[in-house]
């Protein structure tokens, strides 16, 4: 393995989004900048944690391309690596969905990073 790229954390859906909620949002920010870093560590390329945590507190306007952004970022890391992509930037359009799209998403978007992460030897 002359080429080993730093894997992402594996992470429990569930708790996920029970901090998100328990911590009032605080730990959202915590999991992007984490989820941002992870992909640009991976991939080489996008946004990395840093520019996430910038627009978040100076420019959080543009952070409504997220829900495109970051499924977009997962199914490009896939296609790299010669597979097929198991989620798009399209996924993006639950967010339209009331009540339970962005959960749906968030949900698809951990579950797609940690069969990725777990293929390439990532432990939890």
């Amino acid at each position: 393995m002359a080429d080993q790229k730093p894997l992402g954390k594996i992470r429990k859906p569930l708790t996920v989004i029970l901090l998100m909620i328990v911590t009032f949002g605080i730990y959202g920010i915590i999991f992007w900048f984490s989820v941002f870093n992870e992909l640009k560590n991976y991939r080489g390329q996008g946004w990395s944690g840093t520019l996430y945590l910038i627009f978040q507190l100076i420019f959080p306007f543009p952070l409504i391309a997220l829900p495109w952004l970051v499924p977009s970022y997962i199914g490009k890391m896939y296609t790299e690596d010669g597979q097929t992509a198991p989620i798009t930037g399209l996924a993006g359009f639950w967010i339209f969905v009331p009540m339970i799209g962005g959960i749906v998403l968030l949900v698809k978007m951990i579950r797609r990073m940690n069969e990725f992460w777990a293929a390439k030897g990532a432990t939890a």
